[in-house]
């Protein structure tokens, strides 16, 4: 079964690649002009070459008037900044921490997660590193329903399911060092039956030009203690997340990230992460080692076991835009 369920997964990952993704990065421009805008100077050229029109002659029909005030709401988005290509921040996940990247509004992505069964130490090539021991495999759909808001939903393959939203409070800027955003949500286990454990907190975000992001992700869980709550002392977890995507090559990155608990139940080891990834197009891959095969924030409060376990895996995001 656990088989199939890898094969299915491949099947996934082959179908997201056939779909042609619109390039993402915008083209090059000169030196302090937008893309697509020709320059003052020649407009200046052009203007002195054109004469005068004769007094009483009409005006020229194609000459572009003031903006249509009735024009279509998705010209407007068409100058959405959240469509462009954040070359710092390309994609909405670090490896199972969220990023303050924005989802344009009306747009949707899809993210699929895959964590190997069998730690490394305990693999090797003749079953392809934990390749052959099955794996805990998630799918995600984000939607944008506002400017700076997005919801989201994830299920994961023992029957979890992860309901949340985020909210952009500041973006960074020449007066706000940081970007800011509120997090909110809630999973349940046996599809939303069962042993809710809500989340709520805020990801903060540093950009260091194109070439870098640091983040900071304080976050409270509720709920993470598996035993009943009338006997254990702690039933939540507050962490303390960070993170780090530095851009290696034009559309390569490094990123890793670590989920140290500061107080409340903390079991096994804290969870950490670090993986390699490729930009393309709408698309972005990521090979990642994990010692912990949590991809919901309630498993990542959790920690990963105990030892010096580490799981092969692999996070793949399509942005439909």
């Amino acid at each position: 079964m656990t088989r199939i369920r890898t094969r299915i997964a491949c099947v996934l990952i082959a179908l997201a690649f056939a779909i042609p993704a619109r390039a993402a990065d915008p083209p090059p421009s000169q030196a302090g002009q937008s893309p697509g805008v020709a320059d003052n100077g020649e407009r200046a050229k052009d203007a002195k070459k054109e004469p005068p029109a004769p007094a009483g002659t009409p005006a020229d029909a194609s000459t572009p008037g003031p903006p249509d005030a009735g024009a279509p709401a998705a010209a407007v988005q068409a100058d959405d900044p959240d469509l462009d290509v954040n070359l710092a921040q390309p994609d909405f996940m670090l490896s199972a921490l969220p990023t303050t990247l924005r989802v344009p509004r009306n747009r949707l992505t899809f993210r699929l997660t895959h964590r190997f069964n069998s730690p490394l130490e305990d693999s090797g090539i003749g079953d392809l590193w934990g390749m052959d021991s099955g794996a805990l495999i998630g799918f995600e759909f984000r939607y944008g329903v506002v400017p700076g808001g997005q919801v989201g939903f994830y299920r994961t393959s023992d029957s979890t399911i992860q309901l949340f939203s985020q909210y952009d409070v500041f973006t960074q800027s020449a007066r706000m060092p940081v970007g800011i955003a509120a997090f909110g949500s809630i999973e349940g286990t046996d599809n939303f039956t069962d042993t809710y454990s809500p989340t709520i907190g805020a990801v903060i975000s540093r950009e260091i030009g194109t070439r870098a992001a640091i983040y900071a992700h304080p976050f409270w869980v509720n709920n993470t203690n598996p035993e009943p709550s009338d006997l254990v002392d702690d039933n939540s977890t507050t962490i303390i997340g960070f993170g780090l995507r530095l851009r290696v090559l034009s559309a390569t990155y490094f990123v890793v990230e670590a989920a140290p608990r500061a107080s409340g139940y903390a079991p096994g080891t804290t969870h950490v992460s670090f993986g390699i990834e490729q930009r393309a197009g709408g698309h972005l891959f990521q090979l990642t080692f994990a010692n912990n095969q949590g991809t919901t924030l309630a498993n990542v409060a959790r920690g990963g076991p105990s030892g010096n376990n580490w799981y092969l895996g692999f996070n793949l995001a399509r942005k439909f835009f």
